[in-house]
């Protein structure tokens, strides 16, 4: 990532979320280093979401997405990249 396209996904971020949920996807992506062993720069659901979509899913795995599908319809899916 060249240096202009940091500063523009910054800004980008700042301009969509406040601070408070910034935080919180933070917290989401330091569990997904913690517990799944994944990227830092990627947030839990988009790591089931990608697990999910390979197959490669265990039932701890279902289970949190079927959770989070109470909260937002295709959560995990929705969420891939992120």
């Amino acid at each position: 990532m060249t240096r202009e396209e940091i500063i523009g996904k910054f800004e980008y971020d700042v301009a969509r979320y406040n601070r408070a949920m910034r935080f919180l996807i933070v917290l989401d992506q330091m569990l997904n280093v913690v517990l799944w062993n994944g990227s830092q720069d990627e947030t839990v659901s988009s790591h089931i979401g990608r697990r999910i979509e390979s197959g490669e899913a265990n039932l701890i795995d279902k289970a949190l997405c079927k959770f989070l599908r109470l909260l937002e319809n295709r959560h995990c899916i929705e969420s891939i990249g992120e």
